[in-house]
């Protein structure tokens, strides 16, 4: 059998079944220098690590307006009621600002990973933030009114 490290290091992957073997399992093996050290992470690594992490900053700053996600959130484009529209319009506009900027911040690295890597959190502070484009968070409570006048009952 052949095993290697995983990022953690109680973790390990049996290479010829595809097993995760936590420390201390029975199939861990005794001799731990059958264990060969996790293959360096390459440029492609990074970006798959990375590129969710952007993703649920997004979805997270969608949910701060109580929205269910990103994609229910700009669904108010237009919407009659000024504060759905408002959010809908800050949010295509900052989703877009955000992917142009991971596109080109990735393609400055040239396939290369960059050294030091940074963090997520070191990535958002320097990605464009949602403030920026219009995204307020509105205080619990906040009146939400419509444009449209309300229709006349009988």
């Amino acid at each position: 059998m052949r095993y290697i490290h995983t990022d953690n290091p109680d973790m390990i992957i049996c290479v010829d079944t595809g097993t995760v073997i936590p420390r201390g399992h029975y199939l861990w093996p005794e001799d731990e220098s059958l264990i060969e050290p996790a293959p360096a992470p390459n440029f492609a690594d990074y970006v798959a690590r990375f590129t969710p992490g952007l993703q649920a900053w997004m979805e997270a700053v969608a949910r701060s307006n109580n929205y269910d996600s990103v994609i229910s959130c700009v669904s108010y484009d237009g919407d009659e009621v000024a504060q759905f529209a408002g959010d809908a319009a800050a949010m295509k506009r900052w989703r877009s600002a955000l992917w142009k900027w991971a596109s080109d911040w990735q393609a400055g690295f040239n396939g290369q990973l960059p050294n030091p890597i940074p963090t997520l959190e070191e990535i958002i502070a320097l990605a464009p933030q949602p403030g920026d484009f219009g995204w307020v968070v509105h205080p619990p409570g906040t009146i939400i009114e419509s444009q449209v006048p309300p229709v006349a009952t009988s």
